[in-house]
């Protein structure tokens, strides 16, 4: 064939291979022909090349034919299968059937050999054998797999891969090292493939950019499974928009097959997570399984299996493997078996996989992983769980090696080591698993640490560092000074996570490592410590990209010159219209087609300009306009040479655009779509991972924000200037909002070099500007004279920046933020400064302004800050709630205040501690907006059923605000007045207590009760019932021991919680959304006791047990005593828990729940075993403790944890509970708690029973406290 002829298409009915082979044939060459059967292709392609070849002397010029066949046990096609199609063949082309001698010279002239497997370097090494001068047909191509190819990874909820984004890559490399055999021994190859012609221009590339192949396509009609792929992008856009039914109704219409028509449902339920539905329809193709395709059923045995459905996954999955023939789909059921733990068929696909791809990685990693999962065992005689099939000689000796008893991990590594570094890496993994297993949890982090980067054991190395990194923390194995070795294992799981954006897992596990739970407040420290150690280590500057390129130039226009604008702009429309009509896209999942996609560099370029423009001056940001622009950047880029990166930074700046208009999620969503457009690249992993870093600092989440700057950095990728500088502005802001500014002001000359080599004047550039007058304006006090001298340097900045939306808006917050300051502390502004600012809140766009001004103003009005609460989008995870809702705590704040000469209203300051209390607990719906007065009219409706509200805060001056709402009337109670503040006297008391109180001798009296909360002062009304609400500063604070004055002459002062029931609530709106929500109707008593269940007492936990065996007996409690956390919990209604709990070394937040014995579990554990328990009590020492998280406006604790997960309401003790109150106090509780008393009321009357019992030692009888759903009965759950 000749060169002209690459690519061409024949649409023709039947194949006429005269026509394709007009031209001759070239030795050393290849056709590669998509579509029709064996028969037409291979046998009209042989039978014309035999019959009408020949050379300048008149012979045919082959010295024989060689047809390739697949493994006997993958196909259909024998020897006699290709004998009849040489017979059809010359029926064909000849109009007559062969004779017996013409027969008998085609079978003569033709060999018919078989790859002994489908990889292609076996069925290469087959032909080469073949001689010279052979015309080569190699049948059913697309079953053959290169193990070598680096397929891209599919990413993205829209993506859809084909079955031609299956096979072409392998078909691509068949014809590569076809030719290059072909053109070795002289001859000629012809490779067929029986699928659907390529139509995907990646693919129609692939196999059209192979040297000396020329390909050809053979139409035909398509049949159902061809418009099942051709609608397969847009079915599934248009289902995760939420059209199902519409697409469930295309399906319907095209009436196909029972069989497909049920698995295709089951796919596209599953893609948007519909499990029943997805389960229905598994459910109801087990009837069809016998007549399924082998391919179909794995995948429809994956869809049972990620539906929860492992049994119904077994049903359809093949138990005979050998009825499959594509390596894929054998490797994915070799993976599920695995997952279900069923050797006899982890047995039966190890042996299929090995037989027809012995090289497959997924059989290699598969083996490897078995082998990992076996060195679990802690113990050298136990058995591995999962069988040893396929395993190697070194395979079993690394197993027996690391299950000696002499456990010689060094002697296991060193052996490896000699075989090879895939072995060695290996042996490090299985000997980091069983130290990990053992309890060695140091020895696990050492060795797992050396091989983060290891390709193919990296992720198990980084989850293995990351675990055992934890468990040392729990068990506060190293002290606070050793945060040098924790920073070195963190900082090789930082380099496996730079490498890996897409790894969410990790990511995750590194941000839980970093939580006050993990490690309290050093968390944030270390990862800041690791930053500063990555930056230390130098950058490598990439080459700036230029305005035009090679590339570039030579793919726009055929003269060499730019195209115009008015091309460009017309480009622009076409793909703008393009992607109107896709009906939805998805930023790097979504590309124009080439033919499109003309000047890329130069379109994304204008587009880019578009997007920095945002909006005309004064406008608002049209957020909806600007994704269109950035999705046609992404849907671009692919396409770029220059500009191919572009798709990322146009994406953060979306995503700042969302963020600084409050819709926090929207933003959240971009970024991690960076993460995943980002991967496989170590320079776009970088930039990615900047944009996750600046996006989430713009949402106020800085540990997120620094976990994703130490990964950009970690990458150690080149980096433009442009992205450098983009960098380090970045790093600033968020060692500033740590409070870092030592560190955060080292970074500035860097910046401003950076910002001089880029052209631009570094020390008037207004972002400089802004960033440096903001670390000053944050170390200043509000009258401090340098204030004023803030103001002026911003106001003289303003003119540089009016003409630059991005570079003024900074200013004028910060003009804001400083002008207000100076006002409150009396510090002159000018008239000028003023000015400026009014006019720059005209230029930033009316929702901005309105931001600034509420942010600004000294005394907000509430239904200003109600507006800027309501317009923040509500987030995917309650955990957001505090960053999202930062801006709007300060504003909320100054509610409280009471402006100069008047008194701010009740209900005011009972709307702004509602905002400032804690939103990071999860609802069971979204609330309706909230309205200023509701949280007043809320509580009076409260107060019908006899509870009253106190709503406390402080106010900016740190005074405590305290706003009652009893028998329907709101007022404020008067805090007494000391020469410190409030909240600098809770800060010094919270150095000591509330955990001290636990340590106490009642011998001594009651004095240091009265004493250091007398200090507090804190003065609450008298009260039958009373619910709180206060801000988490405030819930850190033990109200059943602050202090009831007197209510006669002469009387004696008590705690509130004597007289009063006490219970507290997250939030109002928290509070009103779980009294709303219906019953779980669980009405089981369990308990857990990590104990010893015998006559032998040998601790405390033991002592609670036989204490309180009686009282489980009678109210016919199911206890497990078991020394691990209880699963069995999931159907009660009422738990009790019976444990130790530790705090963090310098006394503060819950840390660990431990027993007498080994057990050592995070409280984020035990909340998860107790999800959904509508009431849990726990003997837990501090498991009422509640602290005020260090970066964040919410509460750290059980309490918080629980609710989190469900739990309607908790009760424990702040501080450490002594063992004789927990049998005293269970027997009250529950007998008021049948009766259907409140829990609020039962938890008082047990109460008072305990200091009968004990006598009135705070310690005991003002212990338990209630937590959540105060009104929360039984009854209600029975009825």
């Amino acid at each position: 064939m000749s060169d002209t002829e690459n690519g061409q298409t024949l649409d023709i009915e039947g194949f006429d291979p005269r026509e394709w082979l007009a031209q001759g044939v070239a030795f050393g060459t290849a056709d590669l022909i998509q579509g029709g059967s064996f028969e037409e292709v291979i046998g009209r392609m042989v039978v014309s090349l035999l019959l009408y070849m020949r050379d300048p002397e008149g012979k045919n010029p082959f010295a024989g034919v060689v047809v390739a066949l697949p493994p006997a046990s993958t196909t259909t096609l024998t020897a006699e299968s290709v004998h009849e199609a040489l017979a059809s063949g010359f029926l064909a082309m000849t109009g007559k059937s062969p004779n017996d001698r013409q027969l008998e010279f085609l079978q003569r002239k033709t060999r018919v050999v078989t790859s002994p497997t489908l990889e292609i370097t076996d069925l290469d090494a087959t032909i080469a054998a073949q001689g010279q001068h052979k015309l080569v047909a190699i049948a059913e191509a697309s079953l053959y797999r290169d193990e070598n190819l680096e397929e891209p990874a599919a990413f993205g909820v829209s993506a859809v891969r084909t079955s031609e984004d299956l096979w072409s890559p392998h078909v691509a490399r068949l014809c590569q090292l076809a030719v290059s055999t072909v053109q070795a021994t002289m001859g000629y190859a012809v490779v067929h493939v029986n699928e659907t012609p390529a139509k995907q221009a990646r693919n129609v590339d692939l196999l059209t950019g192979v040297d000396s192949c020329y390909v050809m396509a053979l139409i035909s009609e398509p049949d159902a499974k061809d418009k099942v792929e051709q609608n397969a992008q847009r079915w599934v856009s248009l289902v995760l928009r939420g059209d199902v039914a519409a697409v469930v109704a295309e399906i319907e219409e095209m009436q196909l097959p029972e069989i497909n028509r049920l698995h295709l449902l089951a796919q596209l339920f599953s893609r948007t997570g519909k499990t029943d539905e997805t389960l229905n329809a598994l459910t109801l193709l087990t009837s069809h399984s016998s007549s399924m395709d082998p391919a179909n059923s794995i995948q429809a045995s994956w869809l049972a299996h990620k539906a929860g459905d492992n049994s119904l996954a077994l049903a359809l999955l093949p138990k005979d493997p050998t009825v499959a023939r594509n390596v894929m789909w054998i490797e994915q059921g070799l993976e599920l078996v695995t997952l279900l733990q069923e050797n006899s068929l982890i047995e039966r696909y190890d042996e299929r996989l090995a037989q027809l791809c012995p090289s497959s990685l997924r059989l290699r990693e598969n083996r490897d992983r078995r082998l990992l999962m076996n060195c679990q065992d802690a113990t050298p005689d136990s058995q591995g769980a999962l069988t040893t099939a396929g395993f190697t000689d070194r395979h079993l000796k690394i197993l027996d090696g690391v299950l000696s008893p002499q456990q010689d991990y060094g002697l296991v590594i060193e052996s490896a080591q000699n075989w090879s570094n895939e072995w060695f890496e290996l042996a490090v993994i299985c000997c980091a698993m069983h130290a990990w297993h053992s309890g060695q949890y140091r020895d696990a982090a050492d060795a797992a640490s050396q091989i983060t980067k290891s390709e193919t054991y990296g992720r198990q190395a980084t989850q293995l560092t990351l675990s055992s990194v934890r468990a040392m923390m729990l068990r506060e194995e190293l002290g606070r000074d050793d945060g040098e070795y924790y920073r070195e294992r963190l900082q090789s799981v930082f380099r496996y996570l730079a490498r890996h954006p897409e790894d969410s897992s990790i990511r995750t596990g590194i941000s839980r490592l970093l939580s006050v739970e993990s490690c309290g407040d050093i968390g944030v420290p270390i990862a800041a410590f690791i930053m500063l150690d990555l930056t230390s280590e130098g950058v490598r500057l990439a080459n700036l990209r230029n305005d035009t390129t090679e590339g570039e130039r030579q793919g726009d226009r055929a003269d060499g010159l730019a195209p115009t604008e008015d091309a460009i702009k017309a480009v622009v429309a076409q793909c703008l219209k393009w992607l109107s009509d896709q009906g939805a896209g998805e930023h790097g999942v979504t590309i124009l087609p080439k033919e499109l996609a003309a000047h890329p560099d130069h379109t994304i370029r204008l587009v880019t300009r578009l997007i920095l423009m945002s909006a005309p001056k004064g406008e608002d940001v049209d957020i909806d306009f600007l994704e269109t622009l950035v999705l046609l950047v992404c849907a671009m880029a692919p396409h770029a040479t220059a500009e191919r990166n572009t798709d990322l930074r146009v994406l953060r700046l979306l995503a700042g655009q969302c963020a600084t208009v409050g819709q926090y999620q929207r933003a959240r969503n971009l970024t991690e779509q960076s993460l995943l457009i980002g991967q496989g690249d170590a320079g776009r992993a970088r930039l990615a991972w900047h944009a996750f870093a600046d996006t989430y600092h713009r949402c106020r989440n800085l540990t997120e924000a620094l976990v994703g700057l130490v990964s950009a950095m970690a990458t150690d990728a080149p980096v433009e200037k442009p992205d450098l500088w983009n960098e380090i502005h970045t790093a600033i802001r968020i060692l500033r909002d740590l409070g870092l500014f030592d560190l955060a002001n080292d970074f500035l000359p860097i910046l401003k070099q950076l910002t001089a080599d880029l052209g631009h004047d570094a020390d008037n550039d207004a972002r400089i500007v802004a960033l440096d007058l903001s670390l000053r304006l944050m170390k200043v006090e509000n009258d401090s004279p340098e204030i004023g001298a803030i103001v002026e340097e911003l106001s003289s900045s303003f003119k540089s920046a009016v003409h630059d939306r991005s570079f003024l808006f900074p200013l004028v917050v910060l003009m804001g933020q400083a002008i207000q300051r100076a006002d409150a502390g009396n510090v002159e502004v000018s008239e000028q400064a003023r000015e400026q600012l009014r006019i720059g809140l005209g230029l930033v766009g009316e929702q901005a302004a309105h931001l600034v001004q509420t942010l600004s103003t000294a005394a907000p009005s509430a239904s200003d800050v109600a507006e800027m609460f309501n317009r923040v989008q509500k987030g995917l995870y309650a955990s957001d709630a505090p960053g999202d809702f930062a801006f709007v705590g300060v504003a909320a704040r100054r509610l409280l205040d009471d402006p100069a000469g008047n008194i701010a209203s009740e209900e005011s300051k009972a709307f702004g501690v509602e905002l400032l209390a804690d939103h990071a607990i999860s609802l069971p719906e979204t609330p309706p907006e909230l309205e200023c007065g509701w949280p007043v009219r809320y509580s009076q409706f409260l107060n019908k059923a006899g509870l009253d509200v106190a709503f406390i805060g402080v106010d900016r001056s740190g005074e405590l605000v305290v706003t009652y709402v009893s028998n329907g009337e709101t007022r404020c109670i008067e805090q007494p007045t000391h020469p410190q503040p409030f909240k600098l006297r809770l800060l010094a008391w919270l150095q000591k207590y509330p955990w001290s109180y636990g340590y106490i001798d009642s011998a001594e009296g009651s004095n240091e009760f009265y004493t250091t909360m007398e200090a507090l002062d804190v003065r609450l009304p008298s009260s039958n019932a009373l619910l709180v609400i206060a801000e988490p500063l405030l819930q850190q604070m033990t109200y059943n021991l602050s202090i009831a004055e007197p209510s006669e002459a002469g009387g004696f002062s008590q705690f509130h919680g004597v007289a009063s029931a006490i219970g507290m609530a997250p939030s109002l709106t928290w509070f009103s959304m779980i009294r709303n929500q219906a019953r779980s109707g669980q009405t089981a008593y369990k308990a857990w006791i990590s104990a010893e269940d015998g006559p032998e007492l040998g601790g405390p936990l033991d002592l609670a047990l036989d204490r309180l065996r009686s009282t489980f007996d009678d109210f016919e409690f199911t206890v497990d005593t078991s020394r691990k956390l209880p699963h069995g919990m999931f159907d009660a209604g009422l738990a009790v828990v019976t444990a130790h709990g530790g705090l963090t070394a310098g006394g503060r937040y819950i840390h660990s729940i431990r027993d007498e014995d080994s057990l050592f579990e995070s409280p984020s554990a035990l909340a998860s075993t107790l999800a959904g328990i509508e009431v849990v009590i726990l003997f837990v020492c501090s498991g009422g403790r509640i602290d005020k998280h260090p970066l964040d406006n919410t509460v750290v604790g059980l309490p918080k944890l629980l609710l989190d997960k469900g739990c309607r309401v908790v009760i424990a003790s702040p501080w450490p509970l002594d063992v004789k109150v927990t049998y005293r106090w269970l027997e009250p509780f529950l007998r008021e708690w049948e009766a259907g008393t409140t829990v609020l009321q039962a938890t008082k009357k047990a109460n008072e029973a305990v200091a009968q019992a004990l006598g009135d030692a705070p310690q005991y009888s003002l212990a338990m406290t209630v937590y959540g759903d105060v009104l929360l009965t039984k009854r209600e759950n029975e009825n």
